[in-house]
């Protein structure tokens, strides 16, 4: 199949595994806490600095210019993602210095970081690690508009989701333009389905420790 149809079946299975989070819309009336707040946020921290990091890594590495600016651009985008959350957490009277990342990085980021190909990391980072991100942004947003939080609400509405939307939406034309070739398009299938299955996992243990199902980004 030629790149755009990949894409289109690869967002459609994508959609579908993503789709079971919105279960999780109806049960936010029995765990929804003002005190998790902190909690969640402190955890978008490391998220956003792993997103960060990980696309700035890619560029010098990167040969096709047009997919080196896209890394270069997104990893601005996430570390002002990083530092609105930052502020955000001073307002609520939080010291977000003591809850940085300090270069201890995650499952994901670690698999993130072996993959070479163009194709492998645009597959991963750019069209399925934002799309997770976007939709657990969505329930996220749903926790703060439950518990009263208007302003992370608006924050996560208006500065982070419109970002995370050009990011997936950039993955999904970059991937149509590179994974042409049957080879390229198996590399990226299992970049993608290894994507959602670590995200998953450490979204299930997040949640089991927190007893929070909100968990914003990744």
């Amino acid at each position: 199949m030629d790149g755009e149809a990949f894409v289109n079946e690869m967002d459609a299975t994508l959609r579908q595994i993503l789709s079971t989070r919105d279960a999780a819309l109806s049960r936010l009336s029995e765990s929804a806490e003002k005190a998790d707040m902190l909690i969640l946020l402190r955890a978008a921290l490391r998220n956003e600095i792993e997103a960060t990091e990980i696309a700035a890594r890619w560029v010098p590495s990167t040969p096709e210019l047009e997919v080196k600016i896209a890394f270069a651009q997104q990893a601005g985008d996430e570390a002002r993602h990083f530092q609105l959350i930052s502020d955000r957490l001073k307002e609520l009277g939080d010291d977000p210095s003591e809850h940085a990342p300090t270069g201890e990085y995650g499952l994901l980021f670690q698999y993130l970081e072996t993959l070479t190909t163009t194709v492998e990391r645009i597959a991963a980072a750019q069209f399925t690690r934002e799309a997770i991100g976007y939709k657990a942004n969505q329930l996220f947003i749903a926790f703060c508009e439950h518990i009263g939080d208007k302003e992370t609400a608006a924050l996560y509405r208006t500065r982070i989701q419109p970002d995370e939307k050009r990011h997936h939406e950039w993955g999904k034309t970059l991937l149509a333009r590179y994974a042409t070739e049957e080879s390229h398009q198996a590399s990226a299938r299992k970049a993608i389905l290894r994507t959602l299955e670590l995200a998953e996992e450490l979204r299930s243990l997040a949640a089991g420790k927190l007893l929070v199902e909100t968990l914003p980004g990744c």
